[in-house]
């Protein structure tokens, strides 16, 4: 059974139904005119199925770490930190004994004008780091020797003393010069399987040797 209802408006009567609605005019006429407008043909709306897919999506959340976990991270970084403490002394102590163990080739030095310049061709110029704290080489024309002391990381050269040959090279002399006194400036080294480097106060690298 279809429930309709009526409304009259002007001259017309708008009869509204569960399957339409129909307008009808209050004047008698020998042929009702009346207009049908179904709703019962229209396309239903196509469903979201992409936002039921998201609907369906599960929702996962970080677990927070348990308490044992928290512990177990922070022993092993405890642990980390003593084995590296424990090392520190030794790879210290072990630097200046690394010095004594080879004799040691100049490769380049600072040169008067503050330039790190590789060493003249045919002048070696060579170092030997005695375990009596004292260093003595060719400069590349005369002889030196000097006094050394090695603390951690930290070197301390005293003025050399060396031979009066002159040499007939200028270029060599003013080598030898500047790696003399860049000796003395030296305030700290770094050293290597195959290299020893010496800064000096504002790091700066001013020696740089090689093993023979």
């Amino acid at each position: 059974m279809v429930s309709c209802s009526k409304v009259s408006l002007n001259d017309w009567q708008i009869q509204s139904c569960r399957a339409g609605f129909f307008m009808q005019s209050s004047k008698q006429l020998s042929v009702p005119r009346r207009i049908k407008i179904m709703n019962d043909n229209l396309p239903e709306a196509a469903p979201d199925t992409e936002h039921a897919e998201e609907d369906r999506t599960p929702d996962f959340k970080p677990q927070p770490l348990s308490l044992s976990l928290i512990i177990a991270l922070a022993l092993v970084g405890i642990l980390v930190l003593l084995i590296l403490f424990e090392n520190i002394p030794g790879i210290r102590a072990s630097v200046g004994v690394s010095m004594t163990q080879s004799p040691w080739t100049l490769q380049s030095y600072v040169n008067t004008t503050g330039t790190l310049v590789p060493v003249e061709s045919g002048t070696p110029v060579t170092a030997i780091f005695g375990s009596d704290a004292r260093v003595s080489g060719s400069a590349g024309c005369n002889y030196y020797h000097a006094n050394y002391t090695v603390r951690d990381f930290a070197i301390s050269i005293s003025p050399p003393v060396s031979t009066k040959i002159f040499c007939g090279d200028t270029n060599v002399m003013q080598q030898e010069s500047a790696y003399l006194n860049d000796l003395v400036r030296a305030e700290e080294l770094r050293i290597s399987e195959s290299s020893l480097r010496f800064y000096d106060g504002s790091g700066k690298p001013i020696l740089v040797f090689v093993k023979e």
